[in-house]
């Protein structure tokens, strides 16, 4: 039997890698999101913010959800205004992006000072929720409904350790290869589930100072002390970047839809390599011995030595589609 029956060749690609981009090329991994289903305006479903965090990697994708369809109104309204009163404390991130933490409102206090700046209204027990659920197309214009869901995620980026990965585009008989600067895995973010938990501590903050009494402002004594040196243990590590994640700010960016006239222009300049006639053609710059030591693992024997890279000429192996061994006493492929 012909060997090359095994293995046929279906197609042949000339391969081209594309120059490195001057922006930065991620690809947005939506893990519970069925493939057939995109997020697209074709779809109904086209995203309507998209924010990113440069320094702590978080990337967050608000995609609109259909309120007259499946919907429950109540809970919507409910979570909606969580949300809103949570953002009005001043909560700008939540979970992880916000390194966990809440943005309180002040307390207005017995002795603070009258021209002082005025602390954001604390939440009360919102009585328009019923009235809020009966004219609910206009509450959901003025912002009382929950209507967005949001994936979040952080970056993977590449540095220099793992695999490098690589976005590939086809033209013709052709493939390009363009590297990624990372990749994100956007899974399904529960922020209103967050913001009412926020709004019931709130809640009970009011509370307990209302019946015990908001105590005064006093001045207090303070007494300096030098601290240590160190930042280096994995839990301050940790500590430090959930402090700066929460202060970092977000970014807003422009999200095109893959059908839209810039998704295109860009999918054409930015993904092909235009001169493909004067492309340097690629060189290995291993023999076949040293390629054999860099894929075999490493010997477990004490007092062996390690084979040296550079072998003399007649030690080099020869890689062949043949064997030179007899028909009858042919040796098994490895496939």
């Amino acid at each position: 039997m012909d060997r090359e029956e095994d293995d046929p060749v279906v197609a042949d690609y000339d391969v081209f890698i594309t120059p490195e981009m001057s922006e930065q090329l991620y690809i947005l991994q939506y893990m519970n999101r069925p493939p057939d289903q995109p997020f697209t305006r074709a779809t109904g479903c086209h995203p309507t913010e998209l924010r990113y965090k440069e320094q702590s990697g978080f990337i967050e994708v608000d995609v609109p959800i259909n309120i007259r369809q499946h919907y429950n109104r109540p809970m919507g309204v409910k979570w909606g205004e969580a949300l809103r009163k949570t953002k009005g404390f001043g909560q700008k991130a939540y979970g992880i992006a916000s390194g966990f933490e809440r943005a309180m409102p002040r307390m207005n206090r017995p002795g603070a000072a009258a021209d002082g700046p005025s602390a954001p209204a604390v939440a009360e027990e919102d009585d328009n929720v019923d009235e809020y659920v009966a004219h609910f197309e206009d509450a959901n214009e003025k912002g009382h409904v929950l209507n967005t869901q949001t994936f979040g995620g952080q970056v993977v980026k590449d540095d220099g350790k793992g695999p490098n990965y690589m976005l590939g585009t086809f033209r013709e008989n052709q493939l390009h290869l363009t590297r990624l600067h990372g990749l994100v895995q956007l899974r399904t973010q529960f922020h209103h589930i967050d913001a009412t938990a926020h709004l019931d501590a709130v809640n009970r903050r009011r509370e307990k100072e209302s019946q015990e009494g908001a105590k005064p402002t006093e001045p207090k004594a303070f007494l300096p002390t030098v601290k240590k040196a160190g930042g280096d243990t994995s839990a301050e590590l940790t500590q430090a970047f959930m402090k700066a994640a929460n202060q970092e700010k977000w970014n807003k960016l422009q999200y095109s839809d893959e059908d839209s006239e810039t998704a295109y222009e860009a999918y054409s300049e930015r993904l092909f390599l235009e001169n493909t006639s004067a492309a340097p053609k690629l060189h290995a710059n291993m023999n076949n011995s040293q390629y054999l030591d860099a894929i075999s693992a490493p010997s477990s024997g004490k007092g062996m030595k390690k084979k040296s890279a550079h072998k003399r000429h007649e030690d080099l192996v020869e890689i062949s589609d043949e064997s030179d061994a007899p028909e009858e006493e042919e040796e098994p492929r490895v496939s």
